[in-house]
């Protein structure tokens, strides 16, 4: 017998309210083989250009074969298409509102086939309703084309890019982690190690190696596990000490 495939769970539902428990529960009634995996709850609610991020950054973490759910859906129940697609081995659940977007997908259809949804599908949860038991169907087995006919095209998210000025690099913050750590979207291979790094008006010094490179309590910029730069405290929370949120934008010159 197959070993059923990892599904993994993308959402911001938090895990304070029964949600997430029981899309779990909808799909080990399904498929009750299912590897089930957390990979992150606490996206901001309704960001959907931080679980984008999220979710194309660390899919290539887990095996072939991996079925993510991924679920920000602030337009739940209205007629934005619930998709699921194939992309460099792996199968991408989720809303069509730009969430997937940046998946380089060799198939994608529109779940509409009954079948695999529960029933009656609620109005407001849909990760319940639709892609979870869409999910544990393709755990089990069932072919892509199953889950409904096929979609040429994705909805796209225009996601902020770094760009070249007269002054340097500019980026931005586009996630704080639960250390406080201020994660960019500016990526390594666009500097030098020692390039110089400032916060809006605030200067925080040279690209380091690691954290340990500066006294604790000190502000320092690292290259962080995602590639990116990456703006923390020694021992401390970069967040609270410099009130930063996501947007706020970072400059790096060499």
């Amino acid at each position: 017998m197959r070993q059923a495939p990892v599904v993994a769970l993308l959402t911001d539902f938090g895990l304070r309210d029964p949600y997430v428990g029981v899309m779990k529960g909808v799909i080990l009634s399904i498929c009750p083989a299912a590897r089930i995996v957390d990979l992150c709850h606490d996206v901001p609610p309704q960001d959907i250009a931080t679980a984008s991020r999220a979710l194309t950054a660390n899919a290539r973490y887990f095996p072939e074969g991996t079925i993510f759910v991924a679920i920000v859906d602030p337009g739940v129940g209205s007629d934005r298409a619930a998709v699921a697609l194939r992309a460099d081995d792996r199968f991408f659940l989720g809303p069509d509102n730009g969430l997937l977007a940046a998946l380089d997908f060799e198939k994608a259809v529109r779940i509409q086939n009954k079948a695999v949804m529960l029933n009656p599908v609620s109005k407001t949860f849909h990760g319940r309703d639709v892609f979870a038991p869409a999910a544990a169907h393709l755990a089990r087995g069932v072919k892509l084309d199953y889950l409904g006919p096929p979609l040429e095209r994705l909805e796209e998210l225009e996601l902020p890019e770094p760009r070249l000025t007269r002054a340097g690099l500019v980026g931005e913050v586009v996630w704080i982690d639960r250390f406080g750590n201020l994660v960019t979207n500016l990526p390594a291979e666009r500097f030098k190690e020692g390039a110089a790094v400032r916060l809006g008006r605030r200067w925080i010094g040279k690209v380091m190696t690691t954290y340990a490179s500066v006294k604790p309590g000190e502000l320092t910029a690292v290259i962080g596990s995602s590639g990116t730069l990456e703006i923390a405290v020694r021992d401390g929370d970069a967040h609270s000490a410099t009130g930063a949120s996501i947007g706020a934008p970072v400059l790096v010159t060499q």
